[in-house]
């Protein structure tokens, strides 16, 4: 099991607070309409919060489109441990597929609700897994 670097580990309480902020700021109505993300999901915003925190951490990382799902999420890049991912994974907070999500009501985050994974021991590899390439 890879254990978790205590810089990543530092920043979980303000990845929580601010996912929590941007689900409950969201709001459907009955439909599932949003005025901001029309019928779509919340993960692309939940990503750029965590970039925030991340970032104004000092490390370097971006938000990144899934290829093969409709889904944004975090990846970071650690100098002494390598590329990781950061993520809250859609199912805890919403119900659909594609661009149709809706909102599971009442969902209050915790760290349990973080996906942290190493990506690559190999922090030279951070391009590779954001697609940005020079």
């Amino acid at each position: 099991m890879i254990r978790v670097p205590i810089r990543l580990q530092r920043l979980l309480p303000s990845i929580v607070r601010a996912a929590q902020r941007v689900y409950d700021e969201w709001s459907q109505d009955e439909s599932g309409f949003d005025e901001e993300v029309g019928y779509g999901g919340i993960c692309h915003l939940i990503a750029d919060e965590i970039v925030g925190v991340v970032a104004d951490a000092g490390v370097m990382c971006t938000s990144v489109s899934a290829s093969h799902e409709v889904h944004v999420y975090t990846v970071l890049r650690l100098d002494r441990s390598g590329v990781w991912l950061i993520d809250i994974r859609p199912y805890v907070y919403e119900r659909g597929g594609g661009y149709n999500w809706k909102k599971i009501p009442g969902v209050k985050f915790d760290k349990s609700d973080i996906t942290v994974e190493l990506l690559d021991p190999d922090p030279n590899s951070f391009r590779e897994y954001t697609g940005e390439y020079e």
